[in-house]
């Protein structure tokens, strides 16, 4: 009997790929195929049994041959039922298992496209620095185009990477304060801390601290006299990167999306979550350094 069940079960399996619209009705079939295979699998041992037990097997001795129908129609629903459990469970592991593909292909496709929106908005900043560098500052305009090859240099060797090195993160933010220095000059200041150098080593998501430096920029006044103050700094597990608040525009609120996208990639690839402090004054954003890049794959 329970190789029949489970030979049944395999059939409906088999149709209801083939057949997913006609899944209830192969279900009652392999119901009602069981118990009677089962049934007729209890009936057949029952003159052995009978005769183990020295008992009569005349088909009038009704209520103990009753009493082994019941039982095999008892034994028949457990296994059925222990059946549907395992495939139960196989079927929600495989569906979580697809949500969490699906969920990591769409993170993917949402990083990529984050990527491909910050290249060119970039480099239609930087031209329009360099060519008013160059008419200003030929000298200056050099060093910065160097800075700028350095910076798109970084950029493409991570372009489809999930996770980077602090250190090349690190080369990014460099690379890129040192261009916007030449191009705000005193009206930007920036320092870097590391407290333990070993922790360049770590891992981090792949482009996650240079649009937070770019968020800094793009959404405070900053002048000569009142410059903005960006500090990254390392210090034990994470990485901050920490900049004063002097908002462009008081009444504009920020939809974010930048910060979301980077805080869902993080929890994805790590199951850590960024930590994000804003008292009014200052605004920071840290993350957790791991150990291996493919942290959570």
């Amino acid at each position: 009997m329970l190789i029949t069940s489970n030979l049944l079960v395999w059939i409906l399996k088999y149709s209801a790929k083939k057949f997913p619209d006609n899944l209830f009705k192969f279900n009652c079939c392999r119901y009602t195929l069981s118990y009677i295979s089962g049934i007729t699998i209890y009936l057949t041992l029952w003159p052995i049994f009978a005769s183990l037990a020295n008992i009569p097997t005349r088909l009038d001795n009704y209520k103990l041959l009753a009493a082994f129908i019941a039982i095999s129609t008892v034994l028949t629903t457990i296994i059925l039922f222990l059946h549907d459990f395992v495939i139960f469970k196989e079927n929600k592991i495989q569906t979580e298992l697809d949500y969490s593909r699906l969920q990591l292909r769409s993170t993917q496709a949402e990083n990529l496209l984050l990527k491909q929106q910050i290249h060119p908005h970039f480099l239609f900043n930087s031209l329009n620095t360099l060519k008013a560098l160059y008419k200003k500052d030929p000298n200056l305009g050099e060093v910065y185009l160097l800075q700028l090859a350095d910076f798109l240099r970084s950029a493409v060797s991570l372009n489809n990477s999930h996770a980077a090195t602090l250190e090349q993160e690190l080369e990014i933010c460099k690379n890129y304060l040192n261009m916007q220095k030449i191009r705000f000059n005193n009206a930007l200041e920036w320092n870097l801390q590391i407290e333990n150098p070993e922790m360049l080593k770590g891992y981090i998501p792949a482009f996650s601290l240079q649009p937070l430096l770019e968020n800094a920029i793009k959404h405070n006044i900053f002048t000569k006299e009142m410059p903005l103050k960006i500090l990254i700094e390392q210090r034990d597990s994470y990485i901050t990167v920490f900049n004063v608040i002097n908002l462009r525009n008081a009444g504009e609120t920020s939809t974010k999306s930048g910060l979301s996208n980077l805080a869902e990639r993080y929890l994805l690839w790590s199951g850590e979550e960024i930590i994000v402090k804003n008292d009014g004054i200052s605004f920071s954003v840290s993350i957790k350094i791991m150990s291996h890049e493919n942290r959570n794959y």
